[in-house]
């Protein structure tokens, strides 16, 4: 039988490197209720690199009191991840490299008045896993 690879759980993926590295909290969701800063890692598209890996395209979002925090929490986001790709596991999933598609930029949110919000766009490629 031929073995089935599917494409890795690129957000937890993420959340999991994040989470181990960073203090604010990390999730797919806005939490309710806020907490003074945290990160959303949200899967926004990719591409099929090879037939064992992928390169998917995600957006991480950090939410802060000011700006100035907002950027620096983005950036640090961005920063653990190239981190990973270097070091070849990201969340535990192979990782061959990340590159940054949008440097952090300042995006603020209507929904979320009342946190200052900056995004990056990275694009990580990752083996795929058993099926």
């Amino acid at each position: 039988m031929v073995e089935i690879l599917v494409p890795a759980d690129d957000e937890v993926a993420v959340v999991d490197e994040l989470k181990a590295r960073m203090e604010p909290r990390v999730g797919t969701k806005i939490p309710n209720p806020r907490p003074a800063e945290f990160l959303r890692v949200l899967n926004v598209g990719g591409v099929e690199r090879d037939l064992v890996s992928d390169s998917p395209t995600l957006t991480i979002e950090a939410f802060a009191e000011n700006e100035t925090r907002a950027r620096r929490l983005c950036a640090l986001a961005v920063a653990y991840l190239q981190a990973a790709g270097r070091r070849g596991s990201l969340g535990g999933v192979t990782c061959y490299g990340v590159r940054i598609v949008a440097l952090p930029a300042n995006l603020p949110m209507p929904t979320v008045p009342d946190r200052s919000r900056f995004t990056a766009t990275v694009s990580l490629d990752l083996r795929k896993v058993a099926g």
